[in-house]
């Protein structure tokens, strides 16, 4: 095999996500015989040194004098000029609203009116009060009209605030990584054509693969940047102002006179605690506790109020008509009465049934009537057929 004395430069872009101010060049050694890749530091610039092509005599080499040479990791000050300011606004916002769910649904409505989206929401109690969030998203010229629209939404404004971070250095930054990163590509495909040995094709292949990675990454990057610039991410956490509350008894019906029953809250939601209560248990008796417990003393049917007022003055107040069944107690009157009372529905029952017995009295009789001629009827016939037989009898005899 003839020799054929090459010099080989290989670019090895190593180009870091967040910075583009340090890399690697790979450069080869003067050799006969098989080719062996060598990866050396770079210049003092900090950038990979550039490689130098002649396709006429089919050599590759490294720049001598970086100095003359630009660094292809420079940015092009005419970036800036073609780039407007790419800006990501941010907004948190805590309010105390009437109702939480219907908040979650007006500012559902406002995000999808103003052409963005909804990220997440979410509501869930939090001791004994409702609460919730939602995080959106509108286009960047909507941020101010949202923000205001928040606030007409709100009961109050508990906390409000607001960011801006420009992006545009970084996006500038990131368009010129991604111009070099596409130059090295082409690089790289260039002595890949002019590559003999099957070593070198898989080491070319090699750099080739990580270089599209990280063009991958830096395009996927600025499309981040521009999405959030394009669009504002406003956080809203609710509070319910509005109370909402219910109450059970642990025993509604058949109570007996004196018997002690207890009431519990079984929710409340809303409202600023600490919270005061008011119970009207319908018998003019009242208690402020939380879970009272009462013994109505007479026999009769009550119906059962509690009112809830929180640190802020919000109110609610939870009405059971009829609640609670009282019967009387033992005692000798009213067993007597009991007695009598059974005695009178027996004789009105009794009375009941003569006077059905009398009204329909000539119905019984011709009912009556037409029974005894069937069974009338049906003797005479037998005793008949049973003559017969007998007759028959005697004159054969």
């Amino acid at each position: 095999m003839k020799k054929l004395k090459v010099i080989t430069g290989l670019l090895l872009a190593a180009v870091l996500l967040a910075s583009v101010s340090c890399g690697a060049a790979m450069v080869g050694e003067e050799y006969e015989g098989e080719m062996e890749v060598v990866v050396e530091e770079a210049g003092s610039s900090g950038y990979p040194a550039p490689v130098v092509i002649d396709r006429e005599k089919g050599e590759w080499s490294i720049a001598e004098d970086e100095e003359t040479v630009q660094s292809p990791y420079e940015p092009d000050s005419s970036l800036y000029a073609d780039i407007d300011r790419m800006i990501v606004r941010t907004g948190n916002v805590m309010l105390v609203v009437n109702d939480v769910p219907i908040a979650i649904d007006e500012i559902t409505a406002l995000a999808d009116g103003s052409g963005g989206y909804v990220v997440s929401s979410r509501v869930w109690k939090s001791g004994e009060r409702l609460v919730g969030s939602i995080s959106f998203r509108v286009p960047a010229e909507y941020f101010s009209e949202a923000i205001e629209t928040l606030r007409e939404l709100a009961v109050d404004v508990t906390s409000e605030s607001t960011s801006s971070k420009d992006v545009t250095e970084e996006y500038v930054d990131l368009t010129a990584k991604l111009k070099n990163l596409e130059a090295t590509e082409q690089q790289l495909l260039a002595i890949l054509e002019k590559a003999e040995t099957v070593e070198d094709i898989l080491n070319v292949q090699t750099e080739l693969s990580k270089t599209r990675g990280e063009i991958e990454q830096t395009k996927g990057r600025m499309q981040y940047l521009e999405r959030t610039s394009a669009t504002s991410l406003i956080e809203v956490y609710l509070e319910q102002s509005k109370l909402d509350i219910e109450f059970v008894a642990d025993k509604r019906r058949g109570l007996k006179e004196g018997e002690k029953v207890r009431f519990i809250i079984s929710e409340i939601a809303g409202g600023f605690p600490p919270y005061n209560y008011e119970w009207d248990f319908g018998d003019g008796e009242i208690s402020t506790e939380a879970s009272p417990t009462h013994a109505y003393v007479d026999d009769g049917i009550y119906t059962v109020s509690l009112t809830v007022t929180d640190d802020q003055g919000n109110t609610d107040t939870e009405t059971r008509d009829d609640y609670i069944s009282v019967v009387p107690g033992w005692s000798a009157g009213s067993v007597a009465s009991n007695a009598w009372n059974g005695l009178a529905v027996f004789g009105r029952a009794m009375a009941n049934l003569f006077i059905w017995i009398g009204v329909f009295f000539p119905l019984w009789i011709v009912i009556g009537g037409i029974i005894f001629g069937i069974i009338y009827w049906r003797r005479r016939r037998r005793k008949h057929s049973q003559s017969s037989v007998e007759n028959q009898k005697q004159g054969s005899d």
